[in-house]
């Protein structure tokens, strides 16, 4: 089984990348194959061009976008990681999206609209906030996170989308954290292997 991990966040320490290391260390555990996309460090160009644009409509990609695409094609599991910002996810990751998951390639649009093309995969998308879940379920915008990329991107996709906001990180106490990173352990021990793997 493999597991592409997609990861947004700049510099080398952040509580996003203690996630990444449980996420990854329990997957490796699992004997899952783990490629980690760390998009700031590849220095990922995110900007969707008139060159990307003219691609798509040709039904070709640059080489960046091909190398992705092979990788997401071939793993049975999709991991991102990422702060929200804006209430979005980084622009890096944005723009990661619009480059990478295209038109036949990810999706295609038929009479009755779009069709995913990543059928029978999972994804776990595990974000970290400022903000407490109290704070973002009174304003609404816990929704608006989750509709974005779990709901709005991955599972038209065709992904099956596990999701966990981890809400005011900056401010708990260690010991939060460490529930939470355990939180993280569990839900990527709970990856279902396919069938004959």
């Amino acid at each position: 089984m493999k597991a592409c991990i997609v990861f947004a966040h700049e510099g080398k320490e952040s509580f996003c990348h203690a996630i990444l290391d449980r996420v990854t260390k329990s997957l490796q555990k699992q004997q899952i194959a783990c490629e980690v996309r760390d998009l700031y460090q590849m220095k990922f160009q995110p900007v969707f061009d008139a060159a990307d644009m003219q691609n798509v409509s040709n039904g070709s990609a640059s080489q960046d976008v091909l190398t992705e695409q092979k990788l997401i094609s071939e793993a049975d599991l999709l991991v991102m990681i990422y702060p929200v910002w804006w209430w979005s996810p980084p622009a890096i990751l944005k723009g990661y999206i619009d480059r990478v998951f295209t038109n036949n390639f990810a999706f295609r649009y038929e009479s009755g609209g779009p069709v995913g093309l990543l059928q029978n995969k999972q994804a776990i998308v595990l974000t970290t906030t400022r903000e407490s879940e109290a704070e973002m379920k009174r304003s609404g915008l816990d929704d608006v996170v989750k509709k974005q990329i779990v709901d709005g991107t991955l599972a038209m996709i065709g992904y099956d989308v596990t999701y966990r906001n981890f809400a005011a990180v900056p401010y708990v106490e260690n010991a939060a954290r460490e529930q939470m990173l355990a939180e993280v352990e569990k839900i990527a021990a709970g990856v279902r292997k396919p069938l004959g793997v």
